[in-house]
Formats: structure tokens, sequence, C-alpha cells
């Protein structure tokens, strides 16, 4: 894995969101004191990692406190009423379940799609090594509900 000084910043991305300013910003957080086990939970593009706390015990990921460092918002049950209300389906399984969780501007895309504007998704998804593996399918699946259900989408 290249290390952090090796990735380049992403052009167009705000500088709190890139993938290096996001990788700093975990090595910052991180805490661990000689003294202590305590271990602050580690997210960036390259490390996902529970925290641990005092004892050493695993703790398990923070969703509220991710909601609210990379400033999205929670999928709530009026946003998939919603989404029910407009395709006409229910919505996708990932959204019922909670593991899609957040979004950003999710309500501006659902006014569009109420107003009959067009609207383009735009998925760079791609391999994160040499193969593709199992976690790739997410991504890809939910594109694809999402193209089969908006009758205004283009790709």
């Amino acid at each position: 894995m290249a290390s952090i000084a090796e990735v380049p910043d992403e052009p167009g991305q705000p500088p709190a969101l890139s993938a290096l300013s996001l990788a700093k910003q975990a090595q910052n957080t991180e805490k661990q004191t000689p003294d202590s086990q305590t271990k602050e939970q580690i997210i960036t593009p390259f490390n996902v990692s529970g925290g641990v706390d005092a004892e050493g015990k695993p703790v398990a990921i923070d969703y509220d406190k991710l909601v609210d460092k990379f400033g999205s918002t929670r999928i709530d049950t009026a946003i998939l009423e919603r989404i029910e209300k407009l395709t006409g389906r229910p919505p996708h399984r990932l959204l019922r379940r909670g593991m899609v969780f957040s979004h950003r501007d999710l309500n501006i895309i659902l006014d569009k799609y109420e107003q009959g504007i067009p609207f383009f998704l735009y998925t760079g998804r791609g391999p994160s090594s040499d193969s593709m593996h199992v976690g790739h399918s997410i991504p890809f699946e939910f594109t694809k509900y999402v193209g089969e259900n908006h009758r205004y989408l283009r790709m």
C-alpha cells in the first residue's frame, strides 16, 4: 500500500474530503497513550477499524460520529417513504436494512426526480486492488437498482 505522502489529492474534491486529507485527519485523531490501551476508531480511504476501550476490548464503529465527521445526513423513515412514493417500489434492501445509512444531497436528487428533471448518476467505482472482491458488488448492485427504478436516470 502507498504511504499517505505518496497518494495525490483528488482533483475537484473539497480539501477536507479528499483521500489525503482524510488520511492525515485520521492520523491526527488516533489517540493512544503509553499507560492506556484506549484507541479511537480510524476511518480513512485506506483503513477502517473500530476503537479500543481502556481495557483493550474492541469498540464498535460509531456511525453517528462518521455522519458528523463526513458531513452527511442519516437516511431516515421519511426519506425511505419518499423514495417508495416516488418510485412506486420499496427502497433497496441496503437502504431498508440501514446498511446504506447516510447521504449527501439525496433530497436534491429526489426533488429533481419529482419535478421530472433528468439527473445523472456517475460512479467511479473501481477495484481497490489488482482484482475485484465481493465488497465491490455493493455499489454496483445499488447503482443498478437506481437505474432500474428511476425513469430519468441517464448513465
